[in-house]
């Protein structure tokens, strides 16, 4: 092998094939597909996915586990979404910022704090949803009609489970994994 000044060494670990990487690869590679896929169908209507979820977040969508989790008796402020979504609040910012100029998405001042804004779904935004939903609610059906119930449930379980890890001890865990990995090396 010739490395024209972009070879740094041997590979101190050789990567090997394993059940649980290729699950967690597999599944970043379905979230891509699924991303393009949900871009095809919301662009039709001039939305990207990323408006898209969130005006099915302003529209309470029970399907979201952010909404399952948190149940809400207020409109979602952008902090909120912004958690749900797991990304920074200027990144949410930036996208309603777009969805309130194309009339999608109206602010309304708390009611108990005028500096906080809650967002609410316009009659346009409505229409977009309402258009949207048969689209989705078919795509979802096709994609998954070879599972059984039983097969949904379990997948929806591990999702789940599997986020739940995630967002609460995974940080604890990682590091203690991260420590036994280095002191094994080093044995």
């Amino acid at each position: 092998m010739h490395c024209k000044n972009r070879c740094v060494g041997k590979p101190t670990i050789m990567i090997e094939k394993s059940a649980e990487e290729s699950i967690i690869l597999g599944i970043l590679h379905l979230a891509d597909l699924l991303r393009k896929n949900g871009d095809n169908i919301s662009q039709r209507l001039g939305i990207t996915t990323q408006q898209w979820l969130i005006m099915l977040h302003l529209a309470n969508d029970p399907n979201l586990p952010y909404l399952e989790k948190n149940k809400h008796q207020k409109p979602l402020m952008a902090s909120e979404l912004a958690e749900s979504l797991s990304v920074t609040r200027p990144n949410v910012t930036k996208i309603l910022r777009t969805l309130l100029q194309k009339g999608l998405v109206a602010q309304t001042e708390d009611e108990i704090d005028r500096r906080r804004k809650r967002l609410e779904l316009t009659d346009e935004g409505w229409e977009i949803i309402n258009l949207l939903e048969p689209l989705r609610r078919a795509y979802n059906r096709q994609l998954l009609a070879d599972f059984s119930d039983v097969e949904k449930t379990r997948f929806l379980d591990f999702i789940r489970s599997s986020a739940d890890w995630i967002e609460t001890d995974n940080r604890k865990n990682l590091q203690t994994v991260e420590e036994e990995d280095v002191n094994e090396e080093l044995a």
